[in-house]
């Protein structure tokens, strides 16, 4: 039996070769194993913890040596402040994923009463946010996945947010409100032979939210090819996309005769999120 601060130690050191920051991992892993606060192991670093977490906590540890990603092991991940259960084939949510939700509450500040679809919702991480900053927005989710689909509801009603509609449909098929002011997704949008893709998130993650043919492109140009017609008129489109696929993604949106088309960079500076408006008159209301 060690010490809290001799096995975050021993933690460190074997995470090392498998992580940017291995004694965030390590502590991240503490507190999950123990139940414990990450102030609480800190200020009690000399005590021991109880045999069952100290085991819980080296099998933790060894998950994650095999590159098994922190979210799935704890089953939890933050995004936008929200605690989120995550769960195994279910898209971990990114940080730069942020950039849909606050480019959509800047289009949303200029509209009243306002209708968002959220398409392929994965843990809700999107729709979820949205929900808590516009309490008076109606807000659909959807997933073709069903575990996703559980994932999400189970996620809204833990946040006690009431004002999102979370179904199971592919892509708009099943979605049976006509229009929507705001349509966001964060899609599949890579290539099976991106070989930029770490060996983790290909080994871990879900195929079917993060591979889509034609490059990466398949499911970006149906997404826009289709929101079209289920946009009101002045509505937007807003899409989260690879950093190299701007160019591919403004591309299409101006062949479907969107206006108004923007990209905005992500924490990194690189291209991440395009939107795009109908023209006014488009399915006026």
């Amino acid at each position: 039996m060690y010490s809290i601060q001799q096995t975050l130690l021993n933690a460190r050191q074997a995470l090392r070769s498998h992580s940017d920051n291995p004694y965030h991992e390590a502590l991240l892993l503490l507190q999950f194993a123990s139940g414990k606060s990450k102030e609480f192991l800190l200020a009690h670093a000399d005590e021991t913890l109880q045999p069952s977490a100290c085991e819980l906590f080296q099998k933790s540890v060894s998950r994650r040596l095999t590159g098994e990603p922190i979210a799935y092991i704890t089953q939890t991940k933050e995004f936008w402040s929200l605690p989120l259960e995550i769960s195994p084939g279910v898209l971990i949510p990114r940080p730069e994923t942020e950039l849909i939700v606050e480019t959509t509450l800047a289009l949303a500040r200029e509209k009243s009463n306002i209708s968002i679809l959220d398409l392929g919702t994965g843990s809700g991480c999107i729709a979820l946010a949205l929900a808590k900053e516009l309490p008076e927005a109606n807000i659909v989710a959807c997933d073709h996945s069903r575990a996703s689909v559980l994932l999400a509801q189970k996620n809204a009603r833990k946040l006690n947010l009431d004002n999102v509609r979370i179904i199971q449909s592919d892509w708009f098929k099943q979605v049976t409100q006509p229009f929507f002011d705001i349509i966001v997704s964060n899609p599949p949008y890579i290539s099976e032979q991106d070989s930029e893709l770490e060996h983790s998130v290909r080994q871990f993650e879900p195929a079917s939210a993060l591979f889509a043919e034609n490059n990466g492109l398949a499911s970006l140009y149906h997404i826009i090819r289709q929101a079209r017609q289920r946009l009101h008129g002045g509505g937007t489109l807003v899409l989260e996309h690879g950093y190299r696929q701007a160019q591919a993604v403004h591309r299409c949106l101006r062949e479907c005769h969107y206006q108004h088309i923007e990209t905005l960079q992500d924490i990194q500076q690189l291209d991440r999120v395009t939107r795009g408006s109908t023209p006014r008159h488009l399915n006026a209301r």
